[in-house]
């Protein structure tokens, strides 16, 4: 019988962000390793608080919930799924309420930080080197600043962002550095994606910006090292 523990490639680094009483929320990254091991992290926002665990994890009989033990710590219940993980209650009961979504950690979320996507395509047409000739159109994501940073080959613009359940992306108001360019036409057309964007998709080494998840607004390939 298929089963997560035998069909999927479960593991890997998840993300997503946890409710928080009396903080903004909580960013929770999840390392599992196919020895049977975690790691995770849960950084509390705008707290200064950072909780580190690490420990084994195993089974449950079906081969679709996995259990992280940790010294000390309760025990912590995930549904795994295609690259997600569902995190449950103590008695290994999905969450619900409004909030169920939260608890659903992915692959995607942590694949999008800390990595240089080249812009190549934008509003269905795509991006050539004659209308970036100073330097590649780019977006980045930097986890540690909560800032995403961008560049149409001239000005550069950054603003806040939050990666929200289900591939949702919410972006800050962006500041650019406002200097004159020969061409302004690509740097408008990002501009406008940065505003109008609320969703993402990564497949494979490929980043989509979306409005509701339907056609692309613009399309992104990771840059090689």
């Amino acid at each position: 019988m298929h089963t997560a523990e035998n069909a999927l490639d479960y593991d890997g680094i998840y993300r997503g962000v946890l409710p928080c009483a009396d903080c903004p929320g909580i960013k929770y990254t999840v390392f599992i390793n196919r020895n049977g091991t975690f790691r995770s992290v849960m950084d509390y926002l705008e707290r200064d608080t950072k909780v580190e665990s690490a420990g084994n994890y195993t089974w449950d009989k079906t081969g679709r919930i996995i259990t992280l033990k940790a010294d000390k710590e309760s025990p912590v219940k995930f549904f795994v799924g295609e690259n997600s993980l569902t995190q449950l209650d103590a008695d290994g009961e999905r969450i619900t309420g409004d909030l169920a979504n939260n608890f659903i950690l992915t692959k995607a979320n942590y694949a999008l930080l800390n990595k240089k996507w080249n812009l190549v395509e934008i509003f269905g047409k795509p991006v050539d080197a004659s209308q970036t000739p100073k330097k590649v159109a780019f977006i980045e994501f930097n986890d540690q600043e909560n800032r995403y940073f961008a560049s149409a080959g001239c000005n550069s613009i950054s603003g806040s962002f939050n990666i929200l359940p289900l591939g949702r992306l919410k972006l800050g108001q962006g500041m650019s550095t406002m200097m004159a360019c020969p061409d302004m036409t690509l740097e408008d057309q990002l501009s406008k994606v940065l505003q109008t964007a609320d969703s993402f998709q990564i497949n494979g080494d490929e980043l989509i910006l979306t409005k509701a998840r339907m056609a692309p607004l613009a399309r992104f390939k990771g840059a090689s090292d």
